[in-house]
Formats: C-alpha cells, sequence, structure tokens
C-alpha cells in the first residue's frame, strides 16, 4: 500500500516538475568571503536509521525497471538494488549525520540508451572547498525519510538539457 501511494504521488510530480532529481532539496548556499559554498546540512545529529525511497523515470515519465542504484558513503559502495517494475527502489541504512562525508546515488540504466545520473545527498566539506562537485548535479537534502524521484535521460536530450541549465555551452 504505501509503496502505491508513493508511486503514485511520484507520478504526479514527475508529471508537473521539470526537475532531475526532486525531493526536500535546497539551494546549496555560497559564503560571501569565500565564494565556497556551504555544506546543506540537515537537522539530525547522531546515527539514525534512514530510509531512502525514490523513482527513476525516463523522460516521459515512464517507469525504469533494472536500473542500478548504487548508495555510496565517502566514496565507499554501501548498498545497491535494481528498480523494481514499477520504478521505485528503497534502502534503509544506518547513517551517522554527524560524519563530514560526502553521501550519493548513483543511477546506472541496464542499456547504453540512457546516460547515468548522480544524486548528491550530503557532501562534505573537502569536497565543497575543492569543487569537486558542479553546480549541475542534484542535490536532495539527506533526513531519516528522503525521497528522490530522477529521470534518465538520452544522451542527445541529456546535453540539451544541460545546455537549457547553462551546465554547458
Amino acid at each position: 500500500m504505501k509503496r502505491m501511494i508513493v508511486s503514485a504521488l511520484a507520478a504526479l510530480l514527475v508529471m508537473s516538475l521539470p526537475a532531475v532529481a526532486v525531493g526536500p532539496s535546497e539551494t546549496v548556499p555560497t559564503t560571501p568571503s569565500s565564494g565556497v559554498q556551504a555544506p546543506v546540512r540537515s537537522g539530525f545529529a547522531g546515527t539514525s536509521e534512514t530510509t531512502i525511497t525514490g523513482l527513476v523515470v525516463d523522460e516521459k515519465g515512464r517507469p525504469l525497471l533494472d536500473v542500478n542504484v548504487k548508495l555510496y558513503m565517502g566514496g565507499i559502495l554501501a548498498t545497491e538494488q535494481l528498480t523494481s517494475s514499477d520504478g521505485s527502489f528503497e534502502f534503509t541504512e544506518l547513517i551517522d549525520y554527524g560524519r563530514d562525508i560526502t553521501i550519493d546515488l548513483w543511477f546506472v540504466p541496464p542499456t547504453d540508451e540512457l546516460v547515468m545520473e548522480n544524486v548528491l545527498l550530503k557532501e562534505s566539506t573537502a569536497a565543497l572547498q575543492h569543487g569537486i562537485y558542479s553546480n549541475c548535479v542534484p542535490r536532495t537534502r539527506l533526513d531519516p525519510i528522503t525521497d528522490v524521484i530522477v529521470k534518465l535521460y538520452d544522451l542527445e536530450s541529456r546535453v540539451t538539457m544541460l545546455k537549457r541549465k547553462g551546465c554547458i555551452e
């Protein structure tokens, strides 16, 4: 039942929002003196059981089966799974919100027809200081319950979208 409700809500969001990743996102602020992005912090401290759910669709909003969703914590693969027939996935992990590490999701399609996508859930101070991730990489704030919707594009559509966002010329 929960998965059906999440899928229905996700489908509505996909149809109404042009964003690549959708969730409780925040823009990443910059500090005036340095121009360095300040990390987006969660309001949570310590270790917490965290559920990350989501939906992976193509650019027309159709669910994608067998996309390999990989959760990395501090650059180390923590877990992975394939999306189900309705394009959904769900991870439940213990996450230490106090650790200064990058946590991100990678979405690897089952064929070469679509381009893989990366979504940052939490960015370490070092990654911010060294500009490891472009502002064009989608970000979603990590909370104990985090939902993401990700669209995967073919190469031509992906390039067009990145040009429209000003990410490439």
